[in-house]
């Protein structure tokens, strides 16, 4: 009985709460008659909530903008000009649905996106009438892009120094592994022996830095040594992306290592950097005219589940700020993702326009033609026989990065590095990779040890989803966010 009223109490206060939630602020921000102006900044937003799903974007709408939860005394015209609009909303249940709202360009201090962020993304997971929120895209018009640089080298610069541009065929990368604990030359060694394999890239897992077994500054003069003696005896570039991530003055002291020392390319951690101090490296790396690495650790904690941003709206403001490369997912080794997802996220880092080939969640975008294109990279559980699966997500503009796909070959590094350049041979030159490996034992020995992927099996499933788009948009118009969890994630 005790329970029962704890039960009731709680309810009551959380009726309570809601009183002055009905009328949020005495204003509306419902606008269905409003087409958006050419310099609006669209959100498409999936909620469910304890209220009607018009009240949830309201209060959506006023907490990202102008709005509070009174009526005030200060408020004009000029000010509710300024407001955000919910033009649209795809109603799935009397408390759900797919919200779209545009915000007017002179909200924002354009180049300030720490502000853009604070208002579009800040109070909004802290209403507590929500039991579910995704902000699942963004886009941002011409006169906000050309705010920004995008990248100083992008996919045709990286494929220049390394001289694929020609040959196109997908680069191949390594992680050197275990993740930590190597000591700087045995480190070294390992990268040699990659390189000497064939591998283009080599780079520093997310959690290596600067630890006391591996010093920074002494594994990159290790490195460094390897490298110059790799490029003299084959005659190719290859590249090494050292981890610089840290507080905002050492990741700047690492630049200045890396430049005095005559070296072109840096590692970050685009996601855990956040938005303000990941702008200042960018800059000054680009400044350097260095290559820069991005890699998303962390991502995860947003992209998936119920609450949170996708992360190929972090893509946007990653192609904006300008990094070279960027981890985008595999679509067929560990990490979440399917091939048609992590298609999109592709998409949004190498194409110019983004139109009408996805399903419901996704929004139609285009870049300036000034913003180059980012190297995407598959990364995550591959090895040499999933590569016919990954190009056929990607394409063969596509890094292959393969850490235990190579250092866990059956003849060892320098053979597991061989195997992924002959699969990356084999899609370059359009031969399935069990008739390649026939004549290649690397490969041979990749695809008994791990087997192979049948590429028709992902492109088949490709396939399906763009054929059926109407079904899926029907099966997410019924079932909204978990919808959209099991085409993407399969959950």
């Amino acid at each position: 009985m005790h329970e029962r009223k704890e039960h009731i109490n709680i309810n009551l206060v959380a009726d309570l709460c809601l009183v002055h939630f009905m009328a949020y602020g005495g204003y509306s921000y419902l606008d269905e008659k409003y087409s958006p102006a050419r310099n609006d900044i669209i959100m498409l937003i999936w909620a469910r909530g304890r209220e009607r799903i018009e009240k949830i974007a309201e209060a959506i709408a006023a907490e990202s903008s102008i709005g509070t939860w009174t009526k005030l005394k200060t408020l004009n015209k000029e000010v509710w000009k300024l407001r955000a609009r919910v033009f649209r909303i795809d109603k799935i249940a009397e408390n759900a649905g797919f919200i779209y709202i545009a915000y007017p360009l002179e909200h924002f201090e354009i180049e300030n996106v720490l502000q853009l962020s604070a208002s579009v993304f800040g109070n909004l997971f802290g209403l507590k009438e929500l039991y579910e929120m995704r902000i699942l895209d963004i886009t941002f018009p011409r006169r906000f892009q050309s705010k920004f640089e995008g990248p100083l080298h992008g996919m045709e610069g990286l494929r220049k120094y390394v001289g694929t541009l020609k040959s196109r065929r997908p680069h191949v990368g390594t992680i050197v592994k275990p993740k930590v604990g190597l000591n700087p030359k045995q480190f070294a060694k390992v990268a040699y022996e990659s390189y000497m394999g064939g591998i283009d890239f080599v780079k520093d897992d997310e959690n290596l830095v600067d630890q006391k077994f591996c010093r920074f500054k002494q594994r990159v003069n290790e490195m460094l040594k390897i490298i110059d003696r790799v490029e003299k005896r084959t005659g190719r570039k290859v590249l090494y992306s050292p981890n610089i991530t840290a507080r905002l003055c050492d990741m700047m002291d690492r630049i200045d290592y890396l430049h005095d020392h005559g070296w072109v390319m840096a590692m970050i951690d685009v996601y855990i950097i956040g938005f303000g101090a990941l702008q200042d490296v960018i800059d000054e790396l680009k400044r350097r005219k260095m290559f820069i690495h991005a890699h998303r650790a962390g991502y995860g904690a947003l992209e998936r589940g119920n609450y949170g941003i996708s992360f190929g709206i972090f893509e946007k403001f990653y192609r904006l700020f300008g990094v070279d490369e960027l981890h985008v997912g595999t679509g067929v080794g560990k990490m979440e993702g399917s091939p048609v997802h992590v298609r999109f996220l592709r998409d949004i880092i190498y194409e110019q326009k983004i139109k009408g080939m996805y399903y419901m969640g996704k929004l139609d975008y285009e870049w300036n033609k000034k913003i180059k294109t980012v190297f995407p990279v598959a990364s995550g559980g591959l090895n040499a026989g999933l590569c016919d699966g990954v190009a056929a997500v990607h394409g063969r503009d596509v890094i292959m990065q393969a850490g235990g796909g190579v250092h866990g070959h059956p003849g060892g590094t320098r053979a597991g590095a061989k195997s992924m350049l002959q699969a990356a041979e084999a899609i370059s030159k359009g031969i399935p990779l069990p008739k390649y490996a026939k004549t290649h034992k690397e490969l041979k020995a990749a695809l008994k040890r791990w087997g192979y992927l049948d590429p028709s099996k992902v492109r088949s499933q490709m396939k399906f989803t763009h054929r059926n788009k109407e079904s899926l948009n029907r099966l997410v118009e019924k079932t909204g966010i978990k919808g959209i969890n099991i085409i993407n994630f399969g959950f």
